[in-house]
């Protein structure tokens, strides 16, 4: 029996979905305990390439059964969407195999319309996410358990009445087609009904057969609505606390894995005290193709915060890093990294030499160049965590394993 988790340690964007669907093939069950549709995961098999939003990065494997556990909130036309697109790539998806807590809430259509004009400072992706859970706290939300009793109706009905005089009143914005969201929320509704359970008891049942359980984190712990860059935050526990409660099951997790790109990167407003706004930030970018895998939108790009990391391993007590898009650093005559910050809030950086050798694709680490391995041991020291992944390019075998997980 192993439990894992694998949790974003920066803002997100850090590779999780290649090293959820990697582990996900030896893992009995996957969970997802928070977040919506407003995760991007890239998963790349062979020539194929899976992205996926909403439903857990195990479901490629086909091994696992997947859940999406309570503190998600889920959009059932984007989860019925989804569910298509996988089918015709070939990935069935069956409740045997994908199942959503009845005690998750939904993401309807008025949640979205007003994510997009509420929230365009802060850069949300427009997915209705923050709203949502803004209904879960103050207790005005539909849980999916309505959809299956058909609850569900009448609180969708007031949200209507409610969010039209928000939009109208206060924001003087359109509203929606209501009969046109009215027929499209009941078909979605109706898709997923065969897919909602109590996965508590899902869960807990699996631990007490000792099967192999790996929760999967989304977005990152910067964005975390507690402990993230608030208010630039997203609305949901992306740390290991929210895994306890976005679950309801406490889980004694093995390797505590937090996922590390080799540089920082963050998506929307918000304090980056690295960001470069120069070439080698443009390099960066053109280097690690980042682009959202939800929105399409350019990320901000700089050096790596090792002084923001450290708050992140505190947050989370990682136990095992696995280092992402080291690839990428391939070209630059010099690397930085930020070990600490001056009065003026400032990065003070520590320097290192840079590698030309392209190096995407590697398998053994005595093929890194010896610049590339001083940096991986300088990351290690410095967060006295060991590194035991290295990826070195996006698809699920372009890594080099140095602590073997199975």
């Amino acid at each position: 029996m192993a439990n894992y988790i694998v949790l974003g340690a920066q803002w997100g964007d850090e590779g999780k979905g290649k090293i959820v669907d990697l582990i996900a093939g030896y893992m009995d069950m996957v969970v997802r305990f928070q977040g919506g549709a407003n995760a991007g995961h890239t998963v790349i098999i062979n020539d194929d390439e899976y992205v996926l939003h909403l439903i857990p990065g195990g479901i490629v494997s086909g091994k696992a059964v997947n859940i999406i556990g309570n503190g998600c909130v889920v959009d059932p036309l984007i989860f019925d969407k989804e569910r298509r697109y996988l089918k015709d790539k070939g990935i069935p998806v069956a409740p045997d195999k994908l199942i959503v807590s009845d005690q998750a809430h939904i993401v309807t259509p008025m949640h979205r319309h007003l994510d997009k004009i509420m929230n365009k400072k802060i850069g949300t992706t427009g997915r209705g996410i923050g709203p949502a859970y803004v209904d879960k706290v103050q207790r005005t939300g539909i849980r999916a358990g309505d959809i299956l009793n058909g609850a569900y109706e009448q609180i969708f009905n007031e949200q209507i009445r409610y969010y039209q005089r928000m939009s109208e009143c206060i924001f003087e914005e359109p509203f929606i087609d209501i009969n046109e969201i009215k027929t499209q929320f009941a078909t979605a509704a109706d898709k997923i009904k065969p897919f909602i359970a109590d996965t508590v008891n899902v869960i807990a049942e699996a631990a007490v057969r000792h099967q192999n359980i790996l929760y999967e984190g989304a977005q990152g712990t910067m964005l975390d609505v507690d402990h993230g860059s608030y208010p630039f935050v997203t609305s949901s526990s992306t740390t290991i606390g929210g895994a306890f409660t976005g679950s309801g099951v406490f889980m004694d997790f093995d390797k505590r894995i937090g996922v590390v790109k080799a540089y920082t990167t963050r998506v929307g407003e918000g304090p980056f005290p690295t960001e470069l706004h120069d070439t080698t930030g443009e390099q960066l970018r053109k280097n690690g193709h980042e682009f959202g895998a939800t929105t399409g939108r350019p990320r901000r790009c700089g050096w790596l915060d090792l002084k923001a990391l450290k708050r992140s391993f505190i947050n989370n007590g990682f136990n095992y890093i696995s280092l992402s898009k080291i690839s990428c650093l391939s070209g630059f005559d010099q690397v930085k990294a930020a070990v600490d910050y001056d009065a003026a809030g400032k990065p003070v950086y520590e320097t290192f030499d840079g590698w030309q050798q392209p190096i995407e694709g590697l398998k053994k680490e005595e093929d890194l160049p010896g610049n590339a391995r001083a940096y991986i041991d300088f990351i290690e020291s410095y967060l006295k965590v060991p590194v035991g992944m290295i990826s070195t390019g996006p698809a699920r075998d372009h890594i080099i394993i140095r602590d073997f997980l199975w």
